[in-house]
């Protein structure tokens, strides 16, 4: 899920807008945005807003109250939302390239991916720079500084450095752990490698399997090579590698290291026993009813297990753990973010602005915590409720990168955590491992 993200100077920047909903893209002399300065002054009209909460949860619930309350604040406004989640996307997704998008919606920009800088780059969403830069009426600082800064890459656009989407949400792959067995048996959380083949070895001694694990879906396997990987290659040596072909598996020593680490684990029966078997739900209630003493998961974890973790349950957290000698960064977090965008040709682009803005303010946001465990993309939003550090792991991660190496969509998405899949089943070591992916990556890019 990104570069560092500073406070972004006043710039006045050609933005492609279109004097009114519908139609083509415009090309060139497009119209100005409304004023970065001044647009809460011009807030009129109806907007369409994409959400991701299905009707009937409590999520979209709660995002109906904040439209209602954003409609008794500018009397005559209408916010109507529309679901925007997995099989709304592809008549969404048509909607926009007719020019008829809705006013804000998600999924359509993310800095990292280039299939959605496309969205940008042809003029169909708004540069949110110039109002980022203003200041926040509420707070009094540019609105962009409130943004955790791990996460500029996922919101700017590398082709022409503009912004066009903010995070409403996020979720990042963190390592859990019991902190009350981990405090009761005197294992401190582990910060480096060696000290999680240490914390390993305490758990199996006190009868605890190390490490809860689903066999049953290859990828949250794949975020152990993932997580080593970004710790031994770093983010881009990977990504260059598995997604652009860059070069050869075998030609950076930091990918066998990683899936030596792996094998190491699994040699060493860290995982839960019959993890081959085991669903991901099962093992993820293992770890809460103390079977497990760690999970290496999203951070979605505790909202998604809520009902089955038991009150006096103690979670720890803790960012993947630092390699020694590794050639990647040691504090990148492997993320997704829910990004949110303005489409460039709203009628009513300061009603779509306030919107965002209310959003993501860090009433909002320390609210969705609360209330739906939700992870925020804003400083200072404290971790969701039942997770205590995440936010600190968010602030201390020099920067938030796609997980799985943007992967997803690729045919090195198939077999890369198949053949990670055969290794963490004993069917094949480390070595054996790396020569099937650099086999299968070679017929796959053609070098």
């Amino acid at each position: 899920m990104r570069t560092r993200f500073a406070a972004i100077p006043v710039v006045v920047a050609a933005m492609v807008l279109a004097a009114c909903s519908g139609g083509t893209p415009a090309a060139g002399g497009a119209a100005a945005g409304p004023d970065p300065g001044g647009w809460q002054d011009a807030i009129t009209g109806s907007i369409e807003v994409g959400v991701i909460p299905a009707e009937g949860t409590p999520g979209r619930a709660y995002l109906q109250q904040l439209a209602s309350s954003i409609e008794a604040d500018h009397p005559g406004t209408k916010i109507t939302l529309t679901f925007a989640n997995t099989e709304a996307r592809p008549a969404l997704e048509q909607r926009w390239r007719s020019g008829n998008g809705p006013d804000v919606d998600y999924g359509m920009f993310d800095g990292t991916v280039p299939a959605q800088q496309e969205w940008a780059n042809d003029g169909f969403l708004l540069d949110l720079k110039p109002y980022l830069a203003a200041p926040d009426p509420a707070t009094k600082a540019p609105w962009g500084t409130s943004f955790t800064p791990a996460a500029s890459g996922f919101m700017t656009n590398p082709g022409d450095g503009g912004v066009y989407g903010v995070p409403s949400e996020l979720s990042t792959q963190v390592l859990f752990y019991n902190a009350g067995m981990f405090t009761k048996l005197g294992i401190s959380p582990p910060r480096t490698w060696d000290e999680l083949i240490g914390a390993a070895g305490r758990l199996q001694a006190a009868g605890v399997d190390p490490i809860a694990l689903t066999g049953l879906f290859q990828p949250y396997m794949g975020m152990w090579s993932d997580n080593l990987w970004l710790r031994e290659v770093g983010w881009q040596a990977a990504n260059d590698v598995l997604v652009k072909g860059t070069g050869h598996i075998t030609d950076n020593p930091g990918f066998l290291a990683g899936l030596e680490k792996v094998q190491q684990l699994r040699d060493s029966h860290s995982f839960i026993k019959g993890f081959e078997g085991t669903d991901f739900t099962p093992a993820q209630a293992l770890f809460f009813q103390g079977k497990a003493g760690m999970i290496l998961m999203g951070s979605w974890l505790v909202s998604e297990m809520k009902d089955v973790i038991p009150p006096d349950f103690q979670i720890g957290v803790v960012p993947f753990p630092t390699v020694a000698d590794g050639k990647g960064d040691q504090q990148a977090v492997a993320s997704a973010p829910q990004m949110v965008s303005i489409n460039a040709r709203s009628k009513n682009i300061p009603l779509a602005l306030e919107w965002v803005t209310r959003l993501t303010s860090a009433q909002v946001q320390t609210q969705r915590a609360q209330q739906f465990g939700e992870l925020s993309g804003v400083a200072g939003v404290a971790s969701p409720t039942g997770v205590t550090g995440i936010d600190k792991v968010i602030a201390g991660a020099s920067a938030l990168v796609p997980r799985e190496f943007a992967m997803g969509g690729t045919k090195p998405y198939e077999f890369v955590y198949a053949e990670v899949a055969r290794l963490m089943f004993g069917q094949q070591d480390a070595r054996t491992t790396l020569d099937h992916l650099d086999q299968q990556l070679r017929a796959n890019f053609h070098n």
